[in-house]
């Protein structure tokens, strides 16, 4: 079940669902990342991008119904005792994804499309098969992968691309390799769908739904330490070197080279606040971030000892920052949560 899967992602301390629904939809806002940070969820942006907001929440307010989740304030939600032994079982039962990492730098879905379409394409060449209906109408996946298969086409496609999966299938344990397999379409062989697959391999849908997306994640994985494959040649357009954003990338090359903020924002026709965002943007998605180039020792030892004795950062407020330190921007205070958040 889609409620199954959204318990697991709320904790004994309240969290907010919006921030929640935020990360799984891929919003890069500063705010959301910083929550999927806190919340411990990250590694799910984007993964679940196409449910509804309505969706989301009434999903949440079953699991308020059935006693899992209490509602300590609008839009906070946190684990009952109930909800906690529910949600420890499910850690168990459900199967959890290892490689969900990757929507952060990979157009996932997309090269889901293009690699189901090609893999039929190279299926049904092999056979001589000219007549066959495709597994998707959508012209620029169509347009795509005819262009891939005319440069890649011979004798040797279809050997090397049946090699080639049979290596990845080998680094799966045996019921995923089996339900990889059988949601491809080829030759004769319509793919299964995720209600087929339930049924057979004894799990629900939406669990099925989860598996088939991360075993694309793990195969996206195996192709980027096997770019001579020709599925590579569809796959690297599709990957960006880093999870952060081309503006946040040059500001934060502009902030090494010794930059003051306030010159970076108007060599950059930027506001000092979108300068501020993107190191926090940077500082979020990679952990290597210099906070000792804009946090000073002082400043650390001072907000440590503000906060000294609430172990749980998410519960932090700015105002406790301003009683000690009132000209302090808000900047600065967020960046040591995340500082405290990364190397914790």
């Amino acid at each position: 079940m889609f409620a199954d899967y959204i318990l697991l992602l709320f904790a004994p301390t309240p969290r907010r669902a919006k921030g929640i629904f935020n990360v799984l939809r891929g919003r890069r806002t500063v705010s959301t990342l910083f929550a999927g940070l806190t919340y411990g969820c990250l590694d799910q942006l984007d993964s679940w991008h196409g449910v509804p907001l309505e969706t989301f929440l009434a999903t949440t307010t079953k699991l308020v119904t059935a006693g899992d989740l209490t509602s300590p304030e609008a839009g906070y939600y946190q684990l009952t005792a109930q909800g906690m032994v529910h949600q420890r079982a499910l850690k168990k039962e459900r199967y959890q994804p290892v490689a969900s990492v990757t929507f952060q730098t990979v157009a996932v879905r997309r090269f889901a499309a293009l690699s189901q379409l090609a893999l039929q394409v190279v299926s049904e060449a092999a056979h001589h098969e000219n007549r066959y209906y495709p597994v998707t109408t959508d012209p620029g996946v169509q347009a795509t992968v005819k262009a891939w298969f005319r440069r890649y086409r011979g004798p040797e496609l279809a050997p090397t691309i049946f090699a080639a999966l049979k290596a990845f299938l080998t680094t799966l344990p045996d019921e995923l390799a089996r339900i990889f397999v059988q949601s491809l379409t080829g030759y004769q062989f319509p793919g299964q769908t995720d209600a087929q697959l339930a049924a057979q391999f004894n799990r629900e849908p939406v669990e099925l739904l989860v598996i088939r997306r991360d075993l694309t994640c793990r195969w996206i994985v195996w192709l980027q330490h096997h770019p001579q494959d020709p599925l590579w040649a569809l796959l690297a357009p599709l990957v960006k070197a880093s999870p952060v954003s081309d503006s946040a990338q040059q500001t934060l090359q502009e902030f090494l080279r010794g930059g003051d903020l306030a010159a970076i924002a108007q060599r950059r026709k930027l506001k000092l606040s979108t300068v501020r965002e993107h190191l926090l943007e940077v500082a979020i998605l990679t952990p290597e971030f210099p906070f000792d180039q804009l946090l000073s020792p002082a400043l650390i030892t001072q907000l440590t000892t503000v906060f000294a004795d609430q172990p749980d950062l998410t519960s932090w407020r700015f105002d406790q920052v301003q009683r000690v330190a009132p000209q302090l921007d808000f900047f600065y205070f967020r960046l040591f949560q995340i500082m405290r958040c990364q190397h914790d």
